[in-house]
């Protein structure tokens, strides 16, 4: 008998003091969020519109729909405040993590990085595995230029299950490029090393020769995939790199559409072929355009990325030649 009072009493304690702690626990979040809040606040002249938005009456659901049209059209200050109001009325830890990783992604998108990345990282007290806030806070790292950090996230992600092969060896080889305390000579040697696994990277060596104005060995440039180097190659200036002795088939199309060389027998890309076409009748006012695809999520840009601007993907460029009016500014780079 007395074993068995023994063991409720035991029973009792215990079930109230994990009723306590975690009544305690719920408080401090509960505060902690508070305070987390209160460092991001917008102070504005709109006190009458955010008192209207805390009225309880308006489901959070609407609130949040309305954040994310903010976000949409571009006014974020409006989307912070209303996320900020959202994170005041929301009790569920689950939804909490979600507001805090779109308020993220909307301080990501208006570019206050160190504001991003300290949202996400309250997330990720919250949830520690949240991929979309992982995945966030590695490309907000990347745009700090605190490329060690990034890498620390990628492997909390690789452990999720996601791929960052091709991620990592880019914020490698951007760690190397800027790193001011190893020499042009030994930044060259890492990433050629670099390039054994991750190929993808041929052109961001490129760019970087380029910057540091050392020329690259033709025999070297014919073993790269010179698709991914298109656009650089129509605009190089032949008195850094004589195309000329290049033995790629593309690269002859390149100088037969710029008359430099005889017309190719095999066009593989029909812009070049209509462009040599051209010359060789004697039209001289057509040239060429580029445009840059995302293979991941399709959306088309003016100019190069390593990393997509919208999906964040790294080595889904696709480089379209597109048949242009003549500018007089053929020579022109973007490095």
């Amino acid at each position: 008998m007395f074993g068995l009072i023994i063991l409720f009493s035991a029973i009792f304690i215990i079930s109230f003091v994990n009723y306590w702690w975690g009544a305690f626990k719920s408080k401090e979040e509960k505060h902690g969020i508070e305070q987390f809040i209160k460092k991001f606040e917008i102070v504005s002249d709109e006190d009458e519109y955010k008192k209207l938005l805390k009225d309880h009456a308006i489901p959070v659901e609407s609130l949040a729909l309305l954040a994310h049209a903010y976000t949409k059209s571009g006014d974020f200050e409006k989307a912070i405040g209303l996320y900020l109001i959202i994170l005041e009325r929301t009790k569920e830890k689950k939804k909490k993590e979600f507001i805090l990783s779109e308020l993220g992604k909307t301080y990501f998108k208006a570019g206050f990085l160190r504001r991003s990345a300290d949202i996400f990282l309250e997330s990720l007290r919250l949830h520690p595995r949240n991929a979309e806030s992982l995945k966030f806070l590695s490309v907000t790292y990347e745009k700090l230029k605190e490329f060690d950090k990034a890498i620390e996230v990628l492997d909390s992600l690789e452990e999720l299950g996601a791929k960052v092969t091709n991620q990592r060896s880019y914020l490698k080889a951007l760690s190397i490029i800027y790193n001011y305390q190893l020499s042009d000579t030994q930044k060259v040697k890492e990433i050629k090393k670099l390039l054994e696994k991750a190929p993808f990277l041929q052109r961001k060596y490129f760019e970087f020769l380029k910057r540091i104005n050392k020329k690259i060995e033709i025999k070297e440039l014919d073993t790269f995939d010179l698709h991914a180097l298109i656009d650089l190659l129509w605009y190089e200036d032949l008195s850094f790199i004589d195309l000329r002795e290049s033995k790629s088939v593309l690269v002859q199309e390149i100088l037969s559409a710029k008359d430099l060389a005889a017309e190719v027998e095999v066009f593989e890309y029909f812009e070049f072929e209509v462009l040599a076409k051209l010359k060789k009748a004697g039209f001289t006012k057509a040239s060429l355009n580029f445009e840059y695809i995302c293979d991941e999520c399709k959306h088309t840009f003016p100019i190069h990325f390593d990393r997509c601007p919208n999906c964040h993907s790294i080595a889904s460029v696709k480089i379209q030649p597109i048949i242009s009016k003549e500018n007089h500014e053929e020579n022109i780079s973007f490095l």
